[in-house]
């Protein structure tokens, strides 16, 4: 049962669930740590301010490595064994002399950029933000080897070694926030994470030395080995995506006290399952996906795709609105203790109910990347993030000054949506995806019956003044059994992994 379980695309998506739920799960339990030593003050978004560009960029790096490297080596693959693993060598020395050059400029530059997210710091705050900088610049080249070796071990289906890695640096934050958090304040989670990222990096190579080919020798080219339009085209398409961050942190004079450590604490919360089951999909999906069009069998990758899209709303329009209505309770719930008080829950929530309108349609974008990106558009995917970084910047400078940190939380929201629906018309003018009657059928009950018991929750709680919490309870034991009652046929595939067909 259990090998049946976790067979094929969608048991290697469990695999990855079972492993991101794992790792988000201590990441979620140290933002939770963070909320109750560092609440909303000034000292942890001076954390946040110096840690915008080191984090970008660690993020960029991990995505950059997958979407780049992921199809190339499965292409190279298929005529040798031994150019892929060149290719898989040539891509690690190259991330990581590249991310080390890049590392070193922005050290000679920490002071301008200091000033530049917070201008008119005293010259003691200045030290304090280019120290935290500096720190966390040391976690790019041991992020050059992580995701280039966890891109090779996806690529070789390791889910589990991957993802599983990433509670290291989480478990290594959380042990040296509890213990030196009061006596080294901010500087205990940088130090974490420079720790933490050796402790994962030994994890991944212990887990790759397993599966790397006996008697092949370490090759390096640089001509052959790196695909540049590729490269440069992923690269670009992740930066845009995370430079959303950047652009938050330009107009942090126009947010209220702790707007910034606002929007992080309720982003952490909008992305929780976004990271755990989209990412799992879209790591299970990207090799599969490469080598369907590879072989020439669309109409099996749309038939994926259209199933990833069904999961997808069957879990992402109850989150949307268990976030929208009952919000407020859930992040006092999460994060309301220590210095984090009832007015930094209010302003969290608010920000979430922004982020949350665009909830369904980024989670089908970033299953959607992938597969754009197995169709060769990285091209039309750098047109996108063009555009998005353009409605970002656009739309947050209209909005931030009279809508504050919330302002920033909906112009992130209308982007993302905007950036959704153009990914999915390049994939349907390139692969000949279609709506088919079952993604439509299913998409109206993920729509109705949710608000069966959106409606019902909300008249329990005016008519016995009952918490909303009432709500994600609901949807935790009533809507799986409506689901069913009703033989839906996604639940139903989705069960029969654990309990056999029906």
């Amino acid at each position: 049962r259990i090998r049946t379980i976790f067979q094929g695309v969608g048991g290697a998506a469990l695999i990855v669930v079972v492993a991101q739920a794992l790792s988000k799960g201590t990441g979620f339990f140290r933002e939770v740590l963070f909320a109750g030593e560092y609440g909303v003050g000034r000292d942890f978004e001076f954390y946040l301010i110096a840690f915008t560009i080191p984090g970008i960029l660690n993020s960029v790096l991990f995505y950059q490595a997958q979407n780049y490297f992921v199809p190339i080596y499965n292409e190279k693959k298929q005529k040798s064994i031994e150019e892929a693993h060149t290719f898989f060598t040539s891509s690690l020395v190259f991330f990581t002399l590249l991310v080390s050059l890049l590392a070193f400029f922005l050290y000679l530059l920490s002071a301008p950029i200091a000033g530049f997210f917070i201008p008119g710091l005293s010259e003691g705050d200045q030290h304090k933000v280019s120290t935290l900088f500096n720190m966390a610049l040391l976690t790019l080249p041991l992020n050059g080897l992580i995701s280039v070796t966890s891109a090779w071990l996806v690529a070789e289906f390791r889910f589990k070694v991957t993802y599983l890695s990433q509670i290291w640096t989480n478990l290594v934050i959380i042990f040296f926030v509890f213990f030196f958090g009061h006596a080294l304040g901010t500087m205990a989670i940088v130090t974490g994470y420079i720790i933490g990222n050796l402790f994962q990096l030994f994890h991944l190579a212990s887990g790759g030395r397993k599966i790397y080919p006996k008697g092949l020798k370490f090759r390096f080219s640089l001509k052959g080995g790196v695909s540049w339009l590729i490269f440069l085209n992923t690269l670009f398409v992740e930066v845009s995506g995370q430079f959303f961050i950047f652009i938050d942190r330009m107009f942090y004079s126009n947010t209220e006290a702790g707007g910034i450590a606002a929007l992080n604490y309720s982003i952490i919360i909008f992305m929780l399952p976004v990271t755990i089951f989209t990412t799992a999909l879209g790591s299970a999906l990207l090799p599969d996906f490469s080598a369907n069009i590879a072989k020439g069998d669309m109409d099996e990758a749309n038939n994926k795709f259209s199933r990833a899209i069904e999961i997808i709303f069957l879990l992402f329009i109850p989150a949307t609105i268990i976030y929208v209505f009952a919000g407020n309770e859930l992040i006092g719930l999460l994060y309301e203790r220590g210095k984090f008080n009832a007015a930094s829950t209010a302003m969290t929530a608010e920000t979430l109910v922004y982020y949350s309108l665009s909830l369904p349609l980024y989670a089908v974008f970033a299953v959607g990347l992938k597969y754009a990106y197995s169709l060769k558009g990285s091209g039309a995917l750098v047109a996108i993030s063009v555009a998005g970084l353009l409605m970002k910047y656009l739309f947050s400078l209209m909005l931030s000054p009279s809508m504050h940190q919330n302002g920033l939380a909906l112009a992130s929201s209308i982007t993302y949506s905007i950036q959704s629906l153009m990914c999915l018309w390049f994939i349907v003018r390139n692969s000949g995806f279609k709506v088919e009657k079952r993604l439509l059928g299913n998409t109206m009950q993920f729509i109705l019956w949710p608000g069966v018991v959106l409606a019902v929750s909300l008249l329990l709680v005016s008519q016995f003044n009952l918490t909303s919490l009432i709500l994600p309870a609901g949807f935790i034991l009533v809507y799986p059994l409506i689901l069913h009652l009703t033989k839906n046929s996604v639940y139903g595939e989705i069960t029969s992994r654990f309990t056999g067909p029906r």
